[in-house]
């Protein structure tokens, strides 16, 4: 018996509730959404990061004193005399190079110093000296320590006392910076001579791009080499002089120089950054260099034009010798690049601490860091540059091991890959967001986020364009030269939410791939979403720092699918 309802009663029922409880279900979990998507704030730790410069290793002060000492932070659009600028700068590198800071000989014995000294650059603003100090060390003379022999070392080591330039003329206009190591250029043994003729076969196999190569004497040439019976045995180094010191050639005045015979030197187009560097182009009509300009560690041609080649254990092509001088180049890149990052980062935020709003009627008004979309950023993309310079320090120090052991692993290829295009893309995202923060305060010459702050553009497209360097990670796992899941990769990274997230878009990435096919290949946001995924992962496995720190790397980075700017 049920006694009957009053007027107005009603009946509730399960029905009835279910719209009630989805509502409170659904602000439920909007509200722990939100609490966990809390607005992060600049706390004493994040403060302390973005404020302190690292300290210098012991065995990198001599090289960044001499760097700071010869040095020019004036403003990149002041240089209206470009050839001035130029010849300028070029002297800057000869007096750093005379000053023995780094002695071209400690390439082989302490290869960690030139390393351990590229993430201390970044705290000036000559871009242009910066890349003629990478260009001379590690691409120039660390090929010729790494690829020479004990007698091509010990002339490279006489050279640095006269200030000699060196460059690397790697790259062709037909291939560009997309290319890895495909070369036109040609270097054929002449039986006649005993030596071989370097020549540039078509347009295309004109170098481009040279940094350095209108002010240099010498030059390592990549080019494909013939042997005396006619073989192409693909593409190999030759150190060759490529001018000698001359006034007033190139240039108007100055330490200049006059190409050999053979050997046509222009420019690229005017630049809107890195004014006082020079970009070459060069091109060989039958440039002749002797036998032993051709850096003999792991293959020889004897003075019958006999080709024999040395590999080391593992090793199956030289194009992969060859490609492993340009990995720690990308180490190089990336830490500077991230460098130039946190300092720009430190002089904003100290600027946005000085900087007080509106104060109305009030005794004081707020400081522009105050703000709460002002200080978030900060937090978030100072926490998360700590991920990734973490990230660089410890593939750098993998670097230095297989230096030190003359043994790359594939971990450390990947590594380097990585560090390349995830470092400088962060750093250009970084200072692009402080433009925008920053408003008009951008355009004046002391926030330094002018011309000079290109620098991390060039960087993206230096030593590996980025995109090849994602390719380059997704085609390894293809063809299963790269475990499915990173090396360093634990179960730890899942405990986060980034972890799971960038997990989840790398095994979806994945199966769509699978299915796709050989399609796959034509899909290039497919494919940079597995790269970046993937990379995420080795990022956070790397971290060892606050974990809170890793939900302002997920709110600022992990972002499917990937923003083709970063």
């Amino acid at each position: 018996y049920a006694p009957p309802r009053a007027m107005g009663e009603i009946e509730l029922c399960s029905c009835c509730l279910t719209p009630y409880l989805t509502a409170l279900a659904c602000v439920a979990l909007a509200a722990l959404w939100l609490l966990r998507r809390a607005p992060a704030k600049v706390d004493a730790a994040t403060a302390e990061y973005i404020e302190r410069a690292a300290d210098v290793p012991q065995e990198c002060q001599a090289i960044i004193a001499a760097l700071k000492e010869h040095g020019d932070d004036s403003d990149e659009e002041k240089k209206l005399d470009e050839a001035a600028a130029v010849l300028d700068s070029a002297s800057r590198m000869r007096a750093v190079l005379r000053s023995g800071s780094l002695p071209l000989r400690a390439l082989a014995d302490d290869p960690g110093a030139l390393l351990r000294a590229s993430p201390h650059m970044g705290h000036s603003r000559d871009g242009a000296l910066h890349t003629r100090f990478t260009v001379s060390y590690n691409l120039y003379a660390g090929s010729v320590v790494g690829l020479g022999t004990d007698e091509q070392r010990e002339a490279l080591y006489e050279t640095q006392a006269a200030g000699e330039l060196g460059c690397f003329a790697f790259t062709e206009r037909g291939t560009g910076v997309l290319s890895g190591a495909a070369v036109e250029t040609t270097a054929t043994f002449d039986g006649t001579t005993g030596g071989f003729v370097i020549q540039t076969p078509a347009d295309s196999a004109q170098k481009n791009w040279i940094s350095q190569g209108c002010v240099a004497e010498r030059a390592v040439i990549l080019a494909d080499l013939i042997d005396g019976e006619g073989v192409r045995r693909g593409p190999h180094l030759f150190w060759a002089r490529i001018a000698a010191p001359a006034k007033g050639t190139m240039f108007k005045s100055g330490e200049g120089v006059e190409p050999v015979a053979g050997v046509t030197v222009g420019s690229v187009p005017r630049k809107t950054a890195l004014r006082s560097l020079d970009n070459a182009t060069l091109r060989f009509d039958g440039l002749r260099v002797e036998r032993e300009a051709l850096l003999a560690r792991f293959a020889t041609v004897d003075e019958c034009g006999a080709y024999k080649s040395m590999l080391p254990p593992g090793c199956k092509r030289m194009e992969d010798v060859l490609l492993s001088r340009l990995l720690t180049g990308r180490v190089v890149l990336s830490e500077y690049t991230l460098g130039v990052a946190h300092n720009l980062l430190r002089r904003s935020w100290a600027y946005c601490g000085e900087r007080e709003l509106w104060r109305g009627s009030k005794p004081r008004g707020k400081k522009m860091r105050e703000m709460s979309n002002v200080e978030r950023t900060f937090a978030d993309y100072g926490r998360a540059l700590a991920l990734h310079e973490s990230f660089a320090a410890s593939v750098r120090e993998d670097v230095v091991k297989c230096i030190e052991t003359e043994a790359f692993t594939q971990c450390t290829f990947e590594g380097c890959c990585v560090v390349k295009f995830l470092g400088t893309s962060y750093a250009v995202d970084t200072i692009s967001v402080l433009r925008k923060l920053l408003g008009s305060q951008a355009l004046f010459e002391e926030s330094w986020l002018g011309a000079s702050s290109f620098v991390a553009n060039a960087t993206c497209a230096a030593e590996g364009d980025n995109t090849i360097m994602q390719l380059k990670v997704v085609s390894d796992i293809v063809k299963g030269r790269a475990p499915l899941v990173p090396a360093k990769v634990s179960a730890a990274v899942l405990a986060t939410p980034a972890g799971r997230r960038a997990a989840l878009a790398y095994a979806y990435g994945l199966l769509r791939a699978t299915l796709k096919g050989k399609a796959a290949i034509k899909d290039g946001q497919l494919l940079t979403d597995i790269a970046y995924a993937r990379a995420h992962l080795m990022v956070l496995a790397a971290w060892r720092g606050p974990r809170g720190w890793i939900d302002s790397y997920e709110r600022v980075c992990v972002r499917f699918p990937t923003p083709i700017c970063f």
